[in-house]
């Protein structure tokens, strides 16, 4: 495995015997992220496909959108930079293979950076809509594989070599690493993606108290922003 990323701070690998971490954090932030780009792509092929569009509601998709692929960038960022370096150092020889994922995500960043050009477009013009939704979904589709291949190499080798003290380490990077408009973003986007309300209850449990505070502060507001990109809302 390669990880040109120094470290972000001592690594200490699971020892035998030592409990296992929970990626469960982990793969609801995935899920939120796969839920953000896949609704922009459905909203702007309904886009593209015509019909009455307000002003309001363009310009609801274009901030909502640009939010989504900000999280996006800061996801794949943060694990290029801090948990790549920590997977690599904590199971040396025997872990995944990382630089695929490496390689996938300068591939995102390059389709984020074509999406958030055409949302500049779309902003301006509704006719630029077939190539907003283009670009989205293929950045879906690409955000998709790279997950799904993500979970399947690295989720196992964090179990098993991982310590539960560095994932931590990892997840307060995470949620210190935004201002804090995308960080209240952010938190209402994975709980919106919680499938369950035990699912809902484990993320709050280890959810900081000031950070819980701001999620509920966020969440009405997140939501009516969300109807209204998916035309659920008023237009």
């Amino acid at each position: 495995m390669t990880a040109t990323a120094p470290l972000p701070f001592p690594v200490t690998p699971r020892r035998p015997g030592d409990p296992e971490v929970d990626v469960a954090r982990l793969a609801l932030a995935h899920r939120a992220l796969r839920r953000g780009c896949r609704l922009l792509a459905d909203v702007a092929e309904e886009a593209a496909a015509g019909g009455p569009w307000s002003p309001r509601r363009r310009q609801a998709v274009v901030g909502f959108g640009r939010a989504v692929l900000r999280e996006v960038h800061a996801h794949t960022a943060r694990e290029d930079a801090v948990l790549w370096p920590v997977v690599a150092a904590s199971a040396g020889a025997h872990g995944a293979d990382l630089d695929p994922l490496t390689e996938d995500h300068a591939v995102l960043r390059a389709l984020l950076g074509r999406a958030g050009s055409a949302l500049t477009a779309f902003a301006a013009a509704p006719g630029a809509a077939p190539a907003l939704a283009a670009v989205l979904a293929e950045l879906a589709v690409v955000l998709d594989e790279h997950v799904e291949e993500e979970e399947r190499e690295v989720f196992p080798v964090l179990r098993r070599c991982v310590s539960v003290r560095d994932l931590a380490r990892y997840e307060a990077v995470c949620a210190r690493g935004s201002g804090l408009r995308q960080a209240a973003f952010a938190l209402a986007e994975v709980a919106d993606a919680c499938a369950t309300p035990a699912e809902r209850a484990g993320l709050l449990a280890a959810t900081p108290p000031p950070l819980r505070v701001l999620l509920r502060a966020a969440e009405p507001r997140w939501r009516r922003r969300r109807d209204l990109v998916s035309g659920r809302g008023s237009h």
